[in-house]
């Protein structure tokens, strides 16, 4: 007569009770096959977990665009007075102090990705503002002449917190138009 409990199978024949456990060799099977399984699923986790961070700030950088884009149309179409590097230009306001009118908070100008260097923290911004904007009309930078809008980027991060520095995608930019991409889109 053979009955199952559990994970043991106990058979009773005779008055004698016999238990099988699992064997040493079936375990290893089962740590091989999660362990391959897990080997697998790590690095698109990782990968998914990059993606989701890049459209993150990519978002927060659409909603700056749309802020500074208020800022210019009330200011005579005039970009704003701010520092490229605030650490380093203290008497220049940083762009996060002349747009926060425009935004809803702070903390949009702190994208998801700088974790390593923490430029928010030295900074107020994630985010790099070109000197060469700073107080132009816009019809005197290169978003009125050359370039036009499209191609101008008017923000973009410090450092290439989405992937490997040369890689597509490792820096957001915003444009003067208000969309948000690679600085050559491919």
């Amino acid at each position: 007569m053979t009955y199952s409990k559990g994970r043991f199978r106990q058979s009773i024949s005779m008055g004698v009770r016999h238990c099988r456990a699992y064997t040493l060799v079936e375990l290893l099977v089962v740590i091989a096959i999660l362990s391959l399984l897990l080997g697998i699923l790590l690095p698109v986790l990782g990968k998914a977990r990059t993606t989701a961070s890049r459209a993150a700030c990519r978002a927060q950088l659409r909603g700056i665009g749309t802020g500074l884009r208020m800022y210019v149309n009330e200011n005579n179409d005039t970009m704003p007075v701010a520092a490229q590097l605030p650490s380093e230009e203290p008497n220049l306001p940083c762009i996060t102090d002349v747009l926060l009118p425009y935004l809803k908070t702070r903390e949009i100008m702190h994208c998801p990705s700088d974790r390593e260097d923490n430029y928010f923290e030295k900074e107020d911004t994630s985010y790099e503002y070109p000197h060469y904007l700073s107080g132009k009309r816009v019809d005197q930078t290169f978003l009125g002449k050359r370039w036009g809008e499209t191609s101008t980027p008017v923000l973009f991060d410090f450092a290439p917190f989405h992937n490997r520095a040369g890689e597509p995608g490792a820096i957001n930019f915003l444009f003067g138009d208000g969309h948000v991409g690679d600085l050559v889109e491919k």
